[in-house]
């Protein structure tokens, strides 16, 4: 629940900073969901899975939560190197009047 709110988020800044550049926004609105979901997925299942497993038999719930929301994390933490390096700098294709 709280990755799907974390997402649309994500899309909609993506969307809204596109919009005020004059870049294509839909597009770059799902270049940010793309940009959060793709890290996300590959943290869970190669990092946070077999990691929330060896912490359930250690009985350690605190850490299992944390463990849990981590790829949220992972894949916000992508968005944003996403932003900062090509969305933060993306210029209008608007050609110049000759």
């Amino acid at each position: 629940m709280l990755g799907g709110l974390v997402a649309v988020a994500i899309t909609i800044w993506f969307y809204k900073i596109a919009a005020s550049k004059g870049v294509p926004a839909a597009q770059w609105g799902i270049a940010g969901l793309i940009s959060f979901y793709v890290p996300n997925f590959i943290w869970s299942l190669l990092v946070a899975k077999p990691w929330l497993a060896s912490l359930h038999n250690q009985g350690a719930a605190f850490k299992s939560s944390l463990v849990g929301h981590s790829s949220i994390f992972v894949g916000a933490a992508v968005a944003y190197v996403v932003w900062l390096v090509f969305l933060r700098n993306a210029k209008s294709a608007e050609t110049p009047s000759t």
